[in-house]
């Protein structure tokens, strides 16, 4: 017999078997994922019901969590603390190569006019290190945001299609939701990855929001060409010109791969 598993906020659930870790790190991981990407701050009763942790147990932990600033209070609510973003930032890949995009990442945005976001590989989701673009906020992904719906954006698709072992097909679909009337369905799916594992590049035509279309381009290692994150350009469907993106993006991610070989280079100097 099966247990119901415990929705998060992030809209993935606490535990495929839907039991609650028994370790304090485990229930301290519940719930600073808990916090969804328009979470601003949550309540004690919010994070109770998304973690499945008993209410006193999350109290306790939250407490100690706000003395040691991973959390911070809200009046009575609590919200993500300004240290995780701290550590976030200090992690060695991300930094490294958020450093090298960045030039590429703001002159991609103004020579498009539209924003651009950088993404890597994590767990079962894609995050965004790094993003540039005067309307990023209102149609690109926010720094630290989750991609989730990976089989609806363009970034997340070519994630799927680059990363088959660590994304398998059988424990997305079970998750898979209908963002738009474009999305693709399960069925589908299978023949656009491998369509995208040939052309190299995934495009989003209005399947994750109605409106927009986005191209993402993998960016590779220096040295073993290793898949290291998407680069993407969304902008409304009216203006996106897809073969000016793409040929934009590939020369950017040329540049991002080129950059990290430098500092590569350079850190390994005697």
């Amino acid at each position: 017999m099966t247990t119901a598993s415990v929705p998060r906020g992030n809209g993935e659930e606490a535990r495929s078997d839907g039991r609650s870790p028994r370790s304090v790190l485990g229930k301290v991981g519940l719930i600073l994922s808990a916090f969804g990407d328009g979470d601003l701050a949550l309540s004690l009763t919010e994070l109770t019901a998304r973690t499945g942790v008993a209410k006193a147990t999350v109290h306790r932990l939250c407490q100690d969590l706000v003395a040691c600033e991973m959390l911070e209070r809200d009046g009575s609510d609590y919200r993500l603390g300004l240290l995780l973003y701290s550590i976030g930032l200090r992690a060695p890949r991300q930094r490294t190569l958020r450093h090298a995009a960045r030039p590429a990442l703001e002159n991609l945005a103004q020579a498009l006019d539209s924003p651009v976001s950088l993404s890597v590989p994590n767990g079962s989701e894609l995050l965004c290190i790094d993003n540039a673009g005067r309307h990023r906020n209102r149609a690109g992904a926010s720094i630290g945001g989750r991609l989730l719906q990976l089989h609806s954006t363009a970034p997340g698709k070519l994630t799927l299609a680059l990363l088959p072992e660590q994304y398998p097909l059988a424990r997305l679909a079970p998750h898979m939701r209908r963002m738009t009337a474009r999305t693709l369905t399960a069925d589908r799916l299978p023949g656009e990855l491998v369509r995208i594992q040939e052309q190299g590049y995934a495009t989003d035509c209005e399947e994750h929001r109605l409106g927009y279309t986005a191209v993402a381009v993998p960016v590779r290692g220096p040295r073993d060409g290793t898949y290291l994150g998407a680069l993407s350009v969304v902008a409304p469907t009216a203006r996106q010109n897809v073969p000016r993106t793409l040929a934009a993006l590939r020369t950017a991610s040329d540049a991002v791969t080129t950059r990290l070989s430098v500092i590569e280079a350079y850190r390994t100097e005697p």
